[in-house]
């Protein structure tokens, strides 16, 4: 009665199994029939051992019989696997699960996909163990190859730290080779994070990751960066066919400067490890911080360059990547108040007053809550006293404090503007000259603002 039921089932599913599209049957397929149905229902039954005897026999007699036998495969291995105690034992398992990724590569192609699925298979089961970091290393080296951007996720991370651990145990991988890896990862999660808006947290952690992989492998440092990769750039862009300068040949100035992407990549991977080695004062990672600009003008960049043009006096270059920094903000606001706060800020050291209000109040117009730009314009007024007093009047030359006070307070800086009110003129001086508080008076001198009369 058992075998009856048996042979119905399998008559059964294989009427079912027949009528789908895929499946490749030898001209006795009925013991093989019978093995599938077997090792599929008991797979259903978390039954790993039975499974494997009946999966065993497909793969050996009909290996091209269908894809599922492989992806199932792996699931009935893995079972086995986690299950296993003895290491000889779980090794042997490891290794045929591996060689079905290589069997269905075989049978049924799309080999680019399935090495990615089985350098993380082997990855999950080998990151720990010495002796196969050579063999893991090449694993991802070739899925890398053959995925490019659609590698998977999970295998971003992973393949830098099997680089890590195969420099670290072997001594067989290059600074140069490593550095290479880690540029090419960079670029793939760069890709990913451009394309993918819904896990941008996610690849930035990547990234995160992937650096301090990077600094625990190679020793990342201001002598690296600047001797060991600044000279390749400085080498690279002295190369005439490498730089190519675009001429308005009627006033004969060059309009525009574009860079071969192999110098692109190269100031990219500088800058990024200049912020990684801590040495962003180094002059390279400033050229290399122009290049990628240059490229892509991208915020960040822009900003990086004029702090450190500002910080060598260089007030020109620093104002000229403000408002390249400014329209690569886009619609966001907070980046374009922060960057007119500098140019105020800059326009304060060297003197002129007006510009640094101007812009001040620019920043306060895409951020109302900025108080360094209430500060910046609140500290101009009131460092403007003996430039713009004449002394005619105590009271009138007095104003100017009054004004500070007015914008002190409006951007919540309590203490700045008490220290404005203790000079604002007496109420004798008012009385002596005749006026009154409350009256609407002009500060004059560049200033030039209305502001109600008031007494200290």
């Amino acid at each position: 009665m058992k075998k009856f039921f048996l042979t119905l089932l399998v008559s059964f599913v294989s009427f079912n199994i027949l009528a789908q599209p895929g499946w490749n049957w030898p001209e006795n397929k009925s013991e093989a029939e019978e093995k599938n149905v077997l090792y599929t229902d008991y797979l259903k039954q978390q039954n790993c051992d039975e499974a494997k005897i009946h999966l065993d026999w497909l793969i050996e007699n009909v290996p091209g019989l269908h894809v599922s036998i492989y992806q199932n495969g792996i699931k009935i291995y893995r079972c086995l696997i986690d299950k296993e105690e003895d290491p000889i034992i779980k090794n042997e398992l490891i290794n045929k699960a591996l060689i079905l990724f290589d069997g269905r590569i075989e049978n049924f192609g799309r080999e680019a996909y399935v090495k990615n699925r089985k350098v993380t298979f082997a990855y999950t089961f080998y990151r720990s163990d010495k002796t196969k970091y050579e063999s893991l290393f090449n694993m991802f080296k070739d899925a890398f190859l053959l995925n490019g951007n659609k590698i998977g996720n999970s295998n971003l991370v992973a393949y830098m730290d099997i680089v890590r651990k195969h420099k670290l145990t072997s001594k067989s991988i290059s600074d140069d080779e490593v550095l290479e890896i880690y540029d090419m990862i960079s670029k793939t999660i760069s890709f990913k994070l451009s394309n993918d808006g819904k896990n941008q947290v996610r690849y930035k952690k990547y990234q995160d990751n992937l650096d301090k992989l990077l600094t625990a492998t190679i020793t990342v440092d201001c002598n690296f960066v600047e001797n060991i990769l600044g000279p390749k750039l400085i080498e690279l862009t002295s190369q005439p066919n490498d730089e190519i300068a675009q001429t308005d040949y009627e006033t004969l100035t060059p309009v525009d400067i574009s860079f071969s992407q192999e110098i692109v990549n190269l100031a990219k991977k500088i800058f990024q490890l200049s912020i990684t080695g801590k040495c962003t004062s180094s002059e390279i990672a400033l050229e290399a911080a122009k290049i990628m600009f240059t490229n892509e003008k991208d915020f960040a960049v822009a900003k990086f360059i004029s702090s450190r043009e500002l910080s060598t006096k260089n007030y020109e270059s620093s104002l000229e990547y403000c408002d390249a920094a400014i329209e690569s903000a886009g619609d966001n606001n907070d980046q374009k108040s922060e960057m007119f706060l500098r140019k105020a800020q800059i326009y304060q050291v060297i003197g002129n007053k007006l510009k640094s209000r101007d812009n001040a109040r620019k920043s306060i117009s895409f951020n109302s809550s900025n108080s360094d730009a209430y500060k910046i314009i609140g500290n101009l007024y009131m460092a403007s006293y003996e430039d713009c007093r004449e002394g005619k009047s105590r009271v009138q030359d007095r104003l100017l404090f009054i004004a500070a006070y007015n914008i002190f307070k409006s951007g919540g800086l309590s203490n700045q503007a008490n220290r404005a009110r203790e000079q604002f003129p007496s109420m004798e001086e008012i009385f002596n000259e005749n006026l009154e508080v409350g009256e609407s008076m002009n500060t004059g001198c560049w200033i030039n603002e209305t502001v109600t009369l008031n007494k200290r």
